[in-house]
């Protein structure tokens, strides 16, 4: 009797292949499935410290608008990485850095393909972003919950009309 496993005929693919593969579609999905439970964790879990940091990284954001789309997103994902953040769950915060290179690369992606935003334009996701730190800040998990989701699926239901 053997122990061996059965060979296969092409490699597995390791994790950050696939990410780098994932259609624009599929990152988004993954983003409502990490960040919608980060969000209502950390509005359990927020410190001082972190409250600050949303609020600055908010902040950050806003300020953002109006420059190059590199920096703007850039900023977008420093907001939800402080929601990962103060969500303090080592594994939540490693798997998101992981996640990092992919998510910056598709939300570049996203702002072109869409028009998202111009440089002397709106910046259409500012009161969702605000309703995501407002519920995190109040400590209100149901709402910081719905404020992601609610986010992500305005974006996810962007792209099913492409």
């Amino acid at each position: 009797m053997s122990c061996s496993r059965p060979a296969t005929s092409s490699p597995v693919e390791d994790w950050s292949t696939r990410l780098r593969r994932a259609a624009i579609t599929d990152v988004y999905e993954l983003r409502v499935c990490v960040e919608v439970g980060a969000a209502e964790l950390a509005a359990r879990r927020r410190t001082p410290e972190d409250i600050d940091a949303l609020h600055t990284a908010l902040a950050g954001r806003r300020a953002a608008v109006r420059v190059g789309d590199a920096e703007f997103v850039a900023a977008d994902i420093a907001l939800h990485e402080a929601v990962v953040a103060a969500a303090h769950n080592p594994v939540l915060t490693g798997l998101f850095t992981e996640f990092l290179p992919v998510l910056r690369t598709r939300l570049l992606d996203l702002v072109a393909l869409l028009g998202l935003r111009t440089a002397d334009g709106p910046d259409d996701g500012d009161a969702g972003h605000a309703d995501l730190v407002d519920a995190v800040v109040r400590g209100d998990s149901a709402a910081a919950g719905r404020a992601a989701r609610d986010e992500l699926d305005r974006t996810l239901a962007l792209l099913d009309r492409l």
